[in-house]
């Protein structure tokens, strides 16, 4: 590797500056306790150095692990676990290092006031097209007693079937989409806080939830503080978490997810960095039968993941580019068969084996992340 900055052998002392070992001008970090032999006060243009280069890894590491991950599907994986790590970058390493530029980047391109706006103009014109339905198909009272009046002169017709369909035509301007006429929701019980007390913790909660909903929705209180002291409830744990999780239903619900979805997408990087050691540990307990640990089937993963972020993220930003949509399903497809012939490559097993698992491995990927989906849900509206 080229020597450069503080690494120049002009900088070298004979003893380490952090701990007093003595060191010869052919030593670059210190036998002892790791520190850069080296005498040269830190400049700017070292600080930035060094700091790109713990991240990225900036030598020729990067553009052997780049390469090879880029065309030679599955290589890369093999050759470290057999060893052969001088030449490659750490796969955790490089796995965040990419995973961060991909969400920074496409972060720039998600529009979510956008979508929200698009969401908005759907329920606007569903609300529209349903009062038009209204309209169109509700029925005057002339018209219907008519409607009445010549079923029942109708010969062959018993009096019994007669006031059976009768009672049903009346009961069309009863029909909520057809009439006017709101639908009598039950009503929610105000307890107070001495009655709550002494109700089970569990009922205790969804009454509470009950409640406290059906008050946000009469009075639109965002407060938890005015909205208990308005109730007469205790400020205590309990009441203020369900009211804050209440509002925070209502939030997402008001916003249309958007507030949902940039939780979620803030959260991404991690959701997936914890979700890869459980899929990891689902793909050993399918080639459970080959010479794979855990960790090695951990390192297939994360290269495969960090070749996903480059090849969606390249075609996201080709799709903003030249303004054509097409470039992300075609990347999928791309993706697809790289994992297919990594899968070939790493696992050293026939096509049909392959293809079998191939399926069985998506497959496991989809329950996994619907189960991951869920558990975000939960968590961004119970804990967070």
């Amino acid at each position: 590797m080229k020597e450069t900055g503080r690494f120049l052998k002009e900088y070298r002392g004979n003893e380490c500056l952090n701990c007093g070992v003595p060191l010869d001008l052919i030593d670059r970090y210190c036998h002892h306790c790791g520190q850069i032999n080296t005498n040269k006060r830190v400049s700017l243009k070292d600080f930035f150095n060094e700091f790109f280069a713990s991240i990225f890894s900036y030598d020729s590491r990067l553009s052997h692990t780049i390469i090879a991950l880029l065309f030679k599907p599955g290589k890369i994986s093999k050759e470290y676990i057999q060893g052969k790590r001088v030449k490659y970058a750490n796969p955790f390493r490089f796995y965040l290092s990419v995973s961060i530029i991909f969400f920074i980047i496409n972060g720039l391109f998600i529009d979510f006031d956008g979508f929200r706006t698009e969401i908005e103009d759907k329920a606007s014109f569903g609300k529209e097209a349903i009062n038009e339905i209204k309209e169109n198909i509700k029925m005057d009272d002339s018209l219907t007693q008519k409607i009445n009046d010549q079923i029942l002169a109708t010969k062959g017709i018993s009096d019994s079937n007669k006031r059976e369909i009768s009672e049903g035509i009346s009961k069309i301007e009863e029909f909520p989409l057809l009439s006017n006429t709101p639908i009598n929701l039950k009503e929610v019980t105000y307890y107070s806080q001495k009655q709550i007390d002494s109700i089970s913790f569990f009922k205790r909660s969804f009454k509470l939830w009950l409640m406290y909903d059906d008050y946000y929705d009469k009075t639109k209180e965002k407060s938890t503080y005015r909205a208990l002291s308005e109730l007469k409830h205790d400020r205590n744990q309990l009441n203020k978490y369900i009211y804050h999780r209440v509002l925070k239903t209502n939030s997402i619900e008001e916003s249309y997810g958007q507030e949902f979805f940039k939780f979620i997408f803030n959260k991404l990087p991690l959701i997936i960095f914890f979700f890869l050691p459980f899929f990891a540990l689902s793909i050993w307990l399918l080639y459970i039968r080959r010479p794979f640990n855990y960790m090695e089937h951990l390192v297939f993963i994360f290269h495969i993941q960090t070749m996903f972020f480059i090849i969606i993220g390249f075609s996201i930003l080709i799709a903003k580019i030249t303004n054509i949509n097409t470039f992300l399903g075609i990347a999928i497809l791309v993706f697809l068969f790289y994992l297919y012939k990594a899968m070939r490559k790493f696992y050293n097993q026939g096509r049909g084996k392959t293809i079998v698992k191939f399926l069985v491995i998506n497959i496991l990927f989809f329950i996994l992340a619907g189960i991951g989906s869920i558990l975000t849900i939960i968590g961004s509206i119970f804990i967070v």
